[in-house]
């Protein structure tokens, strides 16, 4: 790595608040023209799945391989560039192939070689779940490793985030008011997908967590149908905390990773907005779940999990 991708890279790395990673992202997107030219990054490996799904939990599993680079966090500042938060109340965060520039592919290039160097660049953001195929279009060697969890426990999980106070990434109010039962916050949380209009207002907070979930792993679930099973890895939250070693062996292997390397993980992360336990969608919002049961059920069974069952 040469000393003037080492300054990038530490810039990169420094770049933690939005204010800084904006101002950033703007420098980048105008030299973009000047930035020589980098190939594709060799498989790369591309965290998705429905927030609240344990994407943070595999993350940072995978980023403990000496293998692996990232910039440590949600890669906002690399995606923000040339499509910001700000924007994404427009349609909806979805991308498609078609939206890949030789602009924002010259960047992405350049700042992934600054960021990653030989190793293996290691990326995670909620909205990528509904970029698959856009991720693919940009490097066409990428990895997806998608997670999968009880809609149930998303659900319930989302909704527990939602009225936390917190703010999980940047975040605008939409461009309309939200009227949502059980939420007072103004801001929608987590992803946008496209028909989120429907859900900004007359909708309860249960119907747009599920909403969010569903949509999350529609896209998934149709991209790889598309794209095939060709450089995809797939595992279940509920596998990687009650097996966790074999679970995370499996996918070390899968992606070619040294699986000498893997370190038992912890099951709280950052992210996490109270203590995992089992069942704690009964608890913490038991009858709001159960109202939305019909609604996420062709999903659930799509993924291989039963609303009859209790696996929580």
């Amino acid at each position: 790595m040469t000393s003037g991708s080492g300054l990038v890279r530490r810039a990169l790395l420094a770049s933690q608040t939005e204010r800084r990673s904006a101002a950033v992202g703007r420098i980048l997107r105008a030299i973009a023209p000047a930035l020589p030219r980098r190939p594709a990054p060799l498989d790369p490996i591309f965290v998705i799945g429905a927030p609240r799904s344990g994407t943070t939990l595999v993350f940072e599993v995978l980023d403990r391989s000496p293998a692996t680079s990232s910039l440590g966090r949600e890669s906002h500042l690399l995606w923000d560039m040339f499509h910001p938060v700000s924007s994404s109340f427009c349609g909806s965060q979805a991308l498609r192939p078609s939206d890949a520039t030789d602009r924002e592919r010259r960047v992405l290039n350049w700042c992934i070689h600054a960021i990653a160097g030989d190793r293996r660049y290691l990326d995670k953001l909620p909205r990528n779940a509904l970029r698959v195929e856009f991720i693919r279009a940009l490097f066409p060697t990428a990895w997806i490793v998608c997670i999968t969890r009880d809609g149930r426990d998303v659900t319930s999980s989302l909704m527990t985030a939602w009225r936390s106070g917190r703010s999980f990434g940047p975040s605008f109010p939409p461009p309309v008011p939200l009227e949502i039962s059980g939420y007072a916050g103004r801001t929608w949380q987590f992803i946008v997908p496209p028909g989120w209009e429907e859900y900004a207002t007359g909708r309860s907070l249960a119907e747009v967590c599920a909403f969010q979930w569903i949509a999350a792993n529609r896209a998934i679930v149709e991209a790889r149908e598309r794209l095939g099973c060709d450089r995809w890895a797939q595992l279940r939250y509920e596998d990687l905390v009650s097996r966790p070693r074999e679970t995370v062996e499996g996918l070390f292997a899968v992606l070619g990773l040294p699986t000498d390397e893997v370190v038992e993980h912890s099951d709280t992360t950052a992210t996490a907005v109270t203590p995992p336990r089992p069942g704690k969608w009964k608890i913490e919002n038991g009858e709001a779940i159960q109202g939305i049961l019909p609604m996420i059920e062709p999903m659930m069974s799509r993924l291989g999990y039963s609303v009859d069952a209790d696996e929580s």
